[in-house]
């Protein structure tokens, strides 16, 4: 059963439309922010999350929103691994005694308001975080921060660029020429929602078995989501419920009941997630459990007794190729595929395979840099330019990324049961069908 987001929900359209959404925001907070965050990096308060030092390979929970999170918190109050929640989870944990070792905030609309009320300095949670966050959240946290800079996946973003510079200090007794270094140099790639960032986040920082709590992107037990506990302006606990009711479900316009390749109900939104979810396991080679009976079922159960049992010890690491196979078969089933080359992975969604991704390919495989000046050339008519002198007379153009097309297609093929491709032979070059950019 495929499970093909009705609303054509794809992950570029739906990343344009929350840049234009969100970015004037992350801009504005990054200024607030600025003097609290270098005040707390000079007071050592803050690091970049690189710098955590943790006991390597130590197991870590993610925490979820989904609703088999309210049957987890009766278990995860006697973990003794890692555990990394976002705000909207952090005072749920709390009232169930469970205390979070990390709290992410991704959101730039993460504020102090959702996690109020709990005496953090008591604790020893740390904030991860990046600069664009609500400006009242890094100014009442207490505690430690670690600090990353978003990677939207392009080079000229306001993130790797602007908001990267912004955080720096300044080195060396010329003025006009000094040392620029950064205080944040960790970047984490997004997609789309906070649980891939969490997994990214405990993997650079060294912990080893992943396992998921509450992220089922399903309707589990009758319910569309978890069961959050808040703190009233009294400073009273007050829990809000998420029941599944389809007859109001079926009058909002922004559902529609769809159900998961293993018949559980869900909604597109949720799909959505799951493919950014496993997007991000293909992409991370993390060895992966869940505790969940949701919609995501391509990554292996195991029931959370066990692993509180055993603490996380003792569990099957999962090999790369055996990763690489499950989320080839779904990401293919929903339209979107992964290109490897030398340069790493690249995804690509497309309704028509067997022309967008050689099309895509051959994006990649006409594009050059010079070896030493670092202009980029592109190839016109597909003709293999390594080697060529580049106009700067110093430098040879080089292939941006080298692509084994044989080997691409044959997963393709496979993931999708049929044949689809045919590889060409590669031209000789061709300099005069160059063109020439600035790097």
């Amino acid at each position: 059963m495929a499970e093909i987001d009705p609303n054509g929900m794809n992950s570029g359209h739906f990343n344009d439309a929350t840049m234009r959404a969100q970015l004037v925001h992350e801009e504005v907070n990054s200024a607030y922010n600025h003097h609290i965050i270098i005040n707390a990096f000079k007071s050592g308060r803050a690091k970049d999350i690189s710098d955590e030092q943790i006991e390597k390979g130590k197991p870590c929970f993610i925490i979820g929103s989904g609703a088999d999170l309210d049957d987890a918190v009766e278990h995860l109050k006697n973990w003794k691994g890692g555990i990394i929640c976002t705000t909207s989870h952090a005072l749920t944990l709390i009232k169930n005694d469970i205390v979070p070792t990390y709290i992410m905030a991704l959101d730039p609309f993460c504020s102090w308001d959702e996690i109020k009320g709990i005496p953090w300095e008591q604790y020893k949670t740390k904030l991860i975080t990046h600069p664009g966050v609500w400006p009242d959240l890094i100014e009442n946290w207490p505690n430690e921060f670690l600090m990353f800079i978003e990677n939207i996946g392009t080079k000229d973003s306001f993130y790797a660029n602007t908001q990267k510079r912004m955080y720096t200090w300044r080195e060396g007794e010329n003025r006009r020429c000094p040392t620029f270094n950064y205080y944040i140099r960790t970047e984490l790639t997004l997609f789309a929602c906070s649980p891939p960032a969490q997994l990214f986040a405990v993997d650079r920082m060294g912990y080893g078995t992943i396992f998921l709590a509450g992220i089922d992107f399903g309707i589990v037990n009758g319910k569309e989501r978890f069961s959050n506990w808040t703190k009233d302006e009294q400073g009273e606990w007050q829990q809000t419920s998420y029941p599944f009711d389809e007859k109001v479900v079926s009058i909002d316009p922004g559902k529609k009941i769809m159900y998961a390749n293993n018949g559980v109900p869900t909604f597109p939104g949720h799909i959505f997630y799951k493919k950014n979810f496993l997007s991000a396991w293909r992409l991370s080679h993390k060895t992966i459990y869940s505790t969940d009976h949701g919609a995501m079922t391509e990554i292996p159960f195991v029931p959370i007794t066990e692993v509180i049992e055993k603490q996380g010890e003792g569990f099957s690491i999962q090999s790369v190729e055996g990763i690489n196979e499950i989320c080839d078969n779904y990401l293919a089933s929903v339209n979107c595929f992964v290109v490897e080359s030398n340069a790493g992975s690249s995804f690509i969604e497309c309704q028509n395979p067997a022309s967008d991704i050689p099309n895509f390919i051959n994006t990649i495989k006409n594009s050059y840099v010079c070896s030493v000046c670092g202009i980029r050339a592109t190839s016109n008519d597909g003709r293999d330019c390594s080697g060529v002198d580049c106009k700067c007379g110093k430098g040879k153009l080089q292939h941006l990324a080298i692509i084994d097309e044989e080997k691409n297609y044959a997963r393709f093929e496979k993931a999708l049961g049929r044949k689809l491709f045919v590889v060409h032979p590669i031209q000789p070059p061709d300099v005069s069908f160059m063109k020439g950019g600035t790097n």
